[in-house]
């Protein structure tokens, strides 16, 4: 008998890492319900650049990008704002991203990394089989493009030798060769750099909720309520709503940016930030593309979906309940335009979504110290489509008392300390 048999367990969130983790412990026999205030996929899982990134290895705490902060922020198009509202909030947040930036420290969370995304295409392709949506996951090639060649030095940087180490190939695209393989690019841009293997979903909503369907279809229930506290009590633990109050053998908090309100009265001062993003998408595009593509110098990423083609990107520090700051999609537009000449943005639509951010790019996975029968999963920043599955094969294998394959200290709930000076900036 499984060791979920017979037992409740209620997750907190459905976006794709909540999902996972209600079908993954269903598949252990937990009796599962996932709580959310929207339906599976509609908040952040709804209009990221649907990357499955199984060479994601490059933590944003580089050294070095400190002294690059200060000119980003003063580039009113640049990738990086930081709310003057929550600044003061901010700042501790900064300091302990700082503090990630370390060579020695950025190997071992290349090495985390490694270990938690390298396997999300497989993961995936063999979920949306599982859900009847196949097509949802093609096989693709990430193309880093750059105006200045210096700025992707493939040889000597750092950033391409953690890739190169842990198994990314890695092809190099100079001038001409570059809109051979890219055609539609402007040329402008001199230098681009394919990295894979990987894969993409054509509708990162549309997989999220067919997900959710899986999950229904396996016997799990998805109740539409916003969770208002968790409070242990022994052995159960009590989930409540605004639409009542719920008992469960164990809790899975996988709310995303809005987690720490959540963990806070547990004891957990997480260093979560809403990492907020913006998208434009347009409809007749009027050019198709190859690979999904991230221009290095303002770093946002491209890429061709069932929607028409999206451009995803910035960097907004801030609240996650903030209202839109809509100048930073348009700066998106302008930007699609200048990579894109033949891009038509007549018919194009905006989205923001704030992503759950740690200071140092590792997601936090794990019981919650004090309390062994409550879960936490999540901060993935950027990257949570892509490690939603294996986040949920580890919350339910922790769940049902597994033995695991995986070193979790890098990705500790408490990695922080248990009582970090950072507030609620989520």
């Amino acid at each position: 008998m499984s060791e979920g048999q017979g037992r409740r367990a209620i997750v907190v969130g459905a976006g794709i890492v909540g999902v996972c983790c209600g079908i993954e412990l269903r598949r252990r026999g937990f009796d599962v319900t996932v709580i959310d205030r929207v339906q599976p996929g509609e908040s952040c899982s709804f209009g990221n650049a649907g990357i499955l990134a199984a060479q994601a290895v490059v933590p944003v705490p580089m050294p070095g990008i400190m002294w690059q902060a200060p000119r980003m922020l003063l580039d009113p198009e640049g990738p990086l704002v930081v709310r003057l509202g929550s600044l003061g909030k901010t700042i501790p947040w900064l300091w302990k991203f700082y503090q990630s930036t370390g060579v020695e420290k950025v190997m071992r969370t290349a090495d985390a990394m490694k270990a938690l995304y390298g396997t999300t295409v497989e993961l995936h392709e063999g979920l949306a089989r599982e859900a009847g949506v196949p097509d949802l996951v093609q096989t693709s090639r990430y193309l880093y493009i750059c105006r200045d060649p210096r700025n992707a030095d493939t040889e000597n940087s750092l950033t391409w030798r953690l890739r190169r180490e842990r198994g990314g190939e890695i092809e190099v695209f100079d001038g001409p060769a570059l809109r051979e393989v890219e055609p539609e690019l402007s040329p402008i841009y001199k230098r681009g750099v394919r990295l894979g293997p990987m894969a993409k979903t054509l509708n990162p909503f549309r997989l999220t909720s067919s997900y959710g369907g899986l999950l229904r279809r396996q016997g799990g229930t998805i109740l539409t309520a916003e969770v208002k506290a968790i409070r242990p009590d022994g052995a159960r633990v009590h989930v409540d709503t605004n639409a009542g109050s719920h008992q469960a053998d164990v809790a899975v908090i996988a709310a995303g940016a809005w987690s720490l309100k959540l963990l806070q009265p547990l004891g957990l001062n997480l260093p979560l930030i809403a990492e907020r993003g913006y998208h434009m998408t347009f409809a007749n595009p009027g050019v198709a593309l190859k690979h999904v593509i991230s221009e290095i110098e303002r770093q946002f990423a491209v890429s061709n979906m069932e929607m028409g083609l999206r451009i995803a990107g910035t960097e907004e520090l801030g609240h996650a309940d903030d209202p839109p700051s809509w100048r930073r999609a348009e700066v998106l537009k302008r930007l699609g335009k200048e990579i894109f000449p033949n891009l038509n943005v007549g018919e194009g639509t905006r989205w923001m979504g704030p992503r759950p951010g740690t200071p140092d790019s590792l997601p936090a996975i794990g019981p919650l110290p004090g309390h062994p029968n409550i879960y936490v999963a999540c901060g993935h920043g950027h990257l949570g489509l892509t490690g939603g599955p294996n986040t949920g094969r580890i919350v339910a294998g922790l769940a049902a008392g597994e033995r695991l394959n995986l070193n979790l200290a890098p990705y500790a709930p408490d990695r922080f300390g248990a009582a970090s000076e950072t507030r609620n900036v989520a």
